[in-house]
């Protein structure tokens, strides 16, 4: 298994975990996670770009991260919450078998990150892509009330 999806996963699990047992919630609850997911769409034009948009249920990224081979697909690094603030990296994991010959030219890939929240929303979304030329901010955006 990857260690990076590994780990997204496990830090995912670790945050939902947390989450208080379901009934009525206040506005003055802090918004928490619970659910993420990445989806690549395949090649892109702008690497290293994104855009948030958040409504009271979710949060969807949709953008463009580097990836270092032609087996490169787009995937979930973690999300975290961090007061009112949601950060979610993006990363790029191989998707092809171990034996399989790869482009070895960095490839931009497209993507569409789901991420599921409870108790309202977050007051900001950064975006994070470690990517192969390293971990960058790509957005950081103010969530509108």
């Amino acid at each position: 298994m990857d260690r990076r999806t590994l780990l997204g996963t496990l830090s995912l699990l670790a945050v939902g975990g947390c989450a208080a047992s379901p009934g009525e919630s206040s506005p003055d609850d802090p918004f928490r996670l619970t659910d993420a997911s990445v989806r690549d769409t395949g090649r892109c034009d702008e690497s290293e770009t994104a855009s948030v948009d958040a409504s009271a249920s979710r949060v969807r990224v949709t953008g463009c991260v580097t990836g270092p081979n032609g087996c490169s697909v787009a995937g979930l690094g973690s999300a975290t919450v961090d007061g009112d603030r949601l950060t979610v990296v993006v990363t790029t994991r191989r998707d092809a078998p171990p034996d399989a010959a790869c482009t070895e030219a960095l490839v931009p890939r497209g993507y569409v990150a789901r991420i599921g929240v409870a108790s309202g929303r977050p007051g900001s979304v950064r975006v994070v892509h470690d990517a192969a030329g390293g971990r960058q901010r790509v957005a950081d955006v103010a969530v509108d009330s």
